[in-house]
């Protein structure tokens, strides 16, 4: 198993606060080899519906597998691309997994999450846009951190993973607009990952979201996920 360059962390701030997630570009890592090849995904993916998902709605919990359709708007509550959406399943790592890469010291003291989500975009192209940002929900009511997003542009679905969980652009069996998608996330130790929330807010936002136009934001989407234990996946 490959460890995969880690390209920065994400700083992700309260949402009672200003709403800012940016990119901080602090290192690259150094690649070690660990075994010959990653272990396989320890997730199945799901089919998506032969007509359309079910439309999310503010406040919706969900589980591991079953789909939604997220409208995604701006800030000006103009509709943007809609996509179907869900997480199939998150394992947790261990910490020694930083160890890897030459800037691993700024996350001592925390765990590294892994989640798979898999999309299909009902409008709009796959192969231009970032995926829907879910924001990682912690088991004492905090945020945890992002580390590591997809972006499509170069289609490289399992960059953050420490397994392998392929590419749907090489399926002949999906659909052009389907796409699965590995995020990296920080949960201080000793705290967990347990739910990731959709709130309709893109990754750079200047003010805090007026709720009357994005009522996602203080009612998000969230996905209830208990997460595999790194031990228990193989």
């Amino acid at each position: 198993m490959k460890i995969r360059e880690l390209t920065g962390r994400w700083t992700v701030l309260p949402l009672a606060g200003a709403f800012v997630v940016g990119a901080l570009l602090t290192g690259c890592s150094v690649e070690a080899e660990v075994d010959n090849q990653p272990p396989a995904m320890p997730f199945d993916t799901v089919t998506m519906p032969a007509d359309q998902a079910p439309t999310a709605v503010p406040g919706q919990h969900l589980g591991t597998g079953e789909i939604a359709l997220l409208p995604q708007a701006n800030y000006k509550g103009v509709p943007e691309d809609a996509i179907e959406t869900t997480v199939l399943g998150v394992v947790e790592g261990d910490p020694s997994y930083w160890d890897g890469f030459d800037n691993g010291a700024e996350y001592a003291g925390d765990t590294p999450f892994f989640a798979v989500m898999q999309y299909r975009w009902v409008t709009g192209d796959v192969s231009a846009y970032t995926t829907p940002l879910l924001r990682p929900l912690l088991d004492d009511g905090t945020e945890g951190g992002i580390v590591q997003r997809e972006y499509l542009g170069s289609m490289t679905a399992d960059t953050a993973c420490p397994f392998e969980i392929g590419r749907f652009d090489l399926d002949e069996d999906r659909g052009p607009n389907e796409y699965i998608a590995c995020v990296l996330y920080t949960a201080p130790i000793g705290s967990a990952v347990v739910g990731l929330g959709w709130h309709n807010v893109a990754d750079l936002a200047l003010s805090e979201p007026d709720p009357a136009v994005n009522p996602f934001y203080p009612a998000p989407v969230v996905w209830d996920v208990t997460p595999v234990a790194a031990s228990d996946r193989d």
